[in-house]
């Protein structure tokens, strides 16, 4: 009690006309924190602080979070910082949500059921998990798979190929790789092989047309439309590779994402902000030309491939409200295809981007997608089982 007493008469000394503002509000706190103690101790004041703290860094949290949900799906790669942040590992957002959910367990039970909630959202909506898990028809189904073939690093296909038994394998960055295929008897089930550019199409089925769509000018095209006829029916099977953005994404980190922002009209740095945006704006002028094919299209329509689109940016948006996306409708865990080689921490060593995706016309239903679970390759196959809503 004597040392609260001589705390109290510094702090009143200190608190006298002659003090300056900074030491007056300390004094004054410090008055109140000693009077409140006199009442009632130090700790409740204690917790009832970092309650608060917990509650509104929490909230804080969840608004950063939501917003920046909203702005990579809204604006994605309309703007460069967007377009970068998109191929970050998710990871990032989740870091703040660790320390921040053990505080709210210990302070605040309120406050964590909120994060979870928020969390469970970001999990379903932002990342896309699903917990799909039917099983496969076995008839009247048609079964097409996808797969990046360029930096395979010698792995081999055939286990997910005989685990899913697809009826129709896309291969981009496969040039002139259908002779091969027709002479491997490990692929003899299918009876046609056809390449066309850098795609390459295995089909159980005849293939009757194959055709490349156009392209931007100075560019080379970026899809092929096939036609097999799949038991008396006709059917349109695009195999779609965007352009990668590995070197854009190389420059952009050091530093060169922040023209997003920086770079408003009128700014010295606007002119270099336009600049960087040329390539995402190809990206989605590609997207548009396979979609306009698409919606002329009179077959019912399935579409695969490697995209280099983030299923939660602009260019996945813009694609699916034309189209259905055979995850999203039925597949099992996040299904990310991409890097599936990588010693990044933030991924523990696996993919992190869904990149890969067979879509369907109004004319399908997606009944099962499976992505390749585990093989050290640059990309993960995956095999989408579909039926007809009216055959």
């Amino acid at each position: 009690m004597r040392g609260r007493s001589h705390l109290k008469d510094a702090l009143l000394m200190d608190s006298e006309p002659s003090t300056s503002a900074p030491n007056a509000l300390l004094a004054r706190t410090g008055k109140a924190l000693i009077a409140a103690s006199e009442n009632e101790g130090c700790m409740p004041i204690l917790l009832r602080w970092l309650r608060r703290l917990t509650f509104w860094s929490i909230l804080l949290y969840v608004i950063g979070l939501v917003g920046m949900v909203l702005a990579l799906s809204w604006a994605g790669e309309r703007n460069v910082t967007t377009a970068f942040l998109l191929f970050l590992p998710p990871s990032l957002w989740w870091l703040p949500a660790l320390p921040l959910a053990l505080a709210a367990l210990l302070l605040h039970r309120r406050a964590f059921l909120l994060l979870l909630l928020v969390l469970l959202w970001f999990g379903y909506d932002f990342l896309g998990w699903r917990r799909h898990a039917a099983p496969a028809p076995e008839t009247a189904a048609l079964k097409v798979m996808t797969y990046n073939r360029g930096q395979h690093m010698n792995q081999s296909l055939k286990p997910f190929k005989e685990a899913t038994r697809p009826d129709v394998i896309l291969f981009q960055e496969a040039y002139g790789r259908a002779a091969g295929y027709a002479a491997d008897p490990d692929y003899g089930e299918f009876i046609q092989t056809r390449s066309l550019g850098e795609h390459t199409i295995l089909s159980r089925y005849p293939v009757l047309e194959e055709k490349m769509l156009p392209a931007l000018p100075g560019q080379s095209p970026k899809a092929v439309r096939f036609v097999i006829d799949w038991n008396g029916r006709q059917v349109a099977i695009y195999s779609v590779h965007l352009q990668t953005p590995r070197e854009v994404l190389g420059y952009q980190v050091r530093g060169g994402f922040l023209y997003g922002i920086l770079g408003l009209p009128g700014t010295p740095w606007a002119a270099k902000r336009k600049q960087m945006q040329t390539f995402w704006d190809g990206q989605i002028a590609d997207a548009e030309i396979v979609l306009k094919a698409v919606r002329e299209d009179p077959l019912p329509v399935i579409v695969a491939g490697d995209f280099n689109s983030p299923h939660v940016g602009y260019v996945h948006r813009l694609i699916t409200r034309d189209l259905g996306d055979s995850h999203d409708s039925a597949g099992q865990g996040f299904g990310w295809s991409f890097p599936g080689s990588t010693h990044n921490p933030l991924s523990m060593g696996g993919p992190w981007l869904r990149i890969d995706y067979v879509f369907f016309s109004r004319h399908w239903e997606a009944v099962q997608c499976i992505t390749e679970a585990d093989r050290p390759s640059q990309h993960r196959a995956l095999t989408s089982t579909l039926v007809l809503r009216n055959p």
